[in-house]
């Protein structure tokens, strides 16, 4: 006996999907009914004839492997190992990284240790999007191997990927229910199932195919108690991911901060390192001219510096007699006993290369 969906309306607009995570474990990964999911995965390819399920968490084998919990995980023909994940958000590249990291799990999560390779089972990853995924709006699903670049070449089908896209599933109105094919019909029931505004749509497929009938009534018969608990759970995780992204936003602006900083430190320093240069440069120059026969005015007017700066580089010299000419310019800059001039560089060099 088929329930009518618009008694959902009860809910208050807040309807569930089969497309929520939970929603979806409990009705198609219930493993004391399995006809949901056999139907859907028959609907995917008719020659998966046998399903069964396996717990959907896997421990990690290493401390530095990442635990990891698949939506509905089992084996198909008791050969295949499948992964089957829902996901409402995301773009082709991020789930193409994701899946490749679901393949590797289920690839290494078999005990080969001391067997050959050949007795390895293939691995095929399921994942419906709730998100345009294709490019072509024509194309709804598809199954992607490992296929050479230039030679088109089948390297292995022990791995596969099966997409299957929701988005555009409204055009299929205009088809009659009975013409649409098994999965066309499973995608409609996942993406609508529990919309008020599509119960007729989805009572017509109910009424020819046995699977995804079964799979919303099962979603009806969950208590409402249920349902209340589940969205206040997400309301509650969402609330979690917005404190996080504003955790991780401050720290990201803190970080930004640090790297300002850092540039203008490394600026100022480098800018303290010209200063400490031409001190020395000052510093050579004076003991130098000195050595000559040279009075400090003499050597200031050539440097053009100040007298003053000129006399304190040769009082250090004769309070600290035993002081580097590294010493004397560090002092000078430490005690800021004389800024140097800023005269150019250039003016500076042909200065002192005498």
């Amino acid at each position: 006996m088929s329930i009518d969906l618009r008694e959902r309306k009860k809910l208050k607009r807040r309807t569930i999907s089969l497309m929520d995570d939970w929603v979806f474990k409990a009705v198609i990964g219930d493993p004391e009914d399995e006809v949901c999911l056999s139907s859907f995965f028959q609907a995917i390819d008719p020659d998966f004839r046998k399903v069964r399920l396996l717990p959907g968490e896997k421990k990690a084998g290493h401390p530095d492997d990442k635990a990891i919990r698949y939506d509905i995980c089992g084996v198909i023909n008791e050969k295949i190992y499948f992964d089957l994940e829902v996901q409402q958000n995301g773009n082709p590249e991020e789930q193409g990284i994701r899946i490749v990291f679901y393949l590797s799990r289920l690839l290494s999560g078999q005990r080969t240790k001391g067997k050959d390779y050949r007795e390895l089972r293939p691995v095929r990853v399921i994942m419906i999007t709730n998100f345009r995924f294709f490019d072509d709006p024509e194309v709804s699903s598809d199954v992607f191997y490992l296929v050479g670049e230039k030679t088109g070449r089948t390297l292995t089908k022990h791995i596969q990927v099966s997409i299957i896209e929701l988005a555009g599933v409204e055009r299929l109105q205009r088809i009659p229910v009975q013409d649409l094919t098994p999965l066309d019909r499973w995608r409609i029931v996942l993406k609508f199932a529990g919309d008020p505004d599509k119960a007729a749509w989805i009572q017509a497929i109910m009424a020819i195919d046995e699977g995804c009938r079964r799979a919303v009534e099962k979603m009806m018969e969950i208590p409402m108690s249920m349902i209340e608990y589940m969205w206040e759970t997400k309301r509650l995780d969402r609330e979690m991911m917005r404190n996080s992204e504003i955790r991780e936003e401050r720290e990201r602006a803190v970080k930004k901060a640090r790297e300002r900083a850092l540039k203008q430190g490394i600026a100022q320093g480098l800018e303290r390192g010209k200063d400490q240069g031409l001190m020395l440069k000052t510093v050579k120059v004076t003991l130098k001219s000195v050595k000559r026969g040279m009075r400090a005015a003499e050597i200031a007017d050539m440097l053009e510096e100040k007298v003053a700066c000129i006399q304190t580089i040769l009082k250090i010299k004769e309070e600290h007699p035993d002081y580097t000419e590294e010493q004397i310019a560090m002092k000078m800059i430490h005690d800021s006993g004389c800024p140097i001039s800023r005269c150019s560089a250039d003016s500076f060099k042909e200065r002192i290369c005498s």
